[in-house]
């Protein structure tokens, strides 16, 4: 049985762009996410390096028995896929790209493990149709 995942902000949530302690607050024309201790100290963080590696550490800090938690294991149903689709004679294209840059970004999130990233189906010559 598939486990149901809980989405991570309610519909009002969104909308007010707060969640408890995290909000996103605009500086300027600058985007920051704001985090406010319990006794309302604020530190934030903004740009699109900064805000990438925030979500990077997040998702690291969740517990390993998460079933949100994004791992390797991921990556590696995402690769199969990936593969799946040069094995067969009608795959789509635009179903190739997607999943390749999904590939790429939730590897990007992830820690790195000192190997070669797997091939995301980019680098492969298209199949002879």
């Amino acid at each position: 049985m598939q486990t149901v995942i809980k989405a991570a902000l309610t519909p009002n949530e969104w909308n007010q762009r707060r969640s408890g302690a995290v909000s996103i607050d605009v500086v300027g024309e600058e985007t920051h996410v704001a985090v406010r201790d319990p006794d309302g100290e604020v530190v934030s963080v903004s740009g699109d390096d900064e805000l990438f590696a925030l979500m990077a550490l997040a998702n690291n800090a969740i517990s390993e028995d998460d079933p949100r938690k994004l791992s390797r294991r991921d990556l590696a149903v995402l690769s199969v896929l990936i593969e799946s689709y040069h094995r067969e004679s009608n795959g789509d294209r635009q179903l190739l790209a997607i999943g390749a840059t999904l590939y790429d970004k939730l590897a990007a999130l992830l820690p790195g493990t000192g190997a070669q990233t797997p091939s995301t189906g980019t680098d492969i010559p298209p199949r002879g149709d």
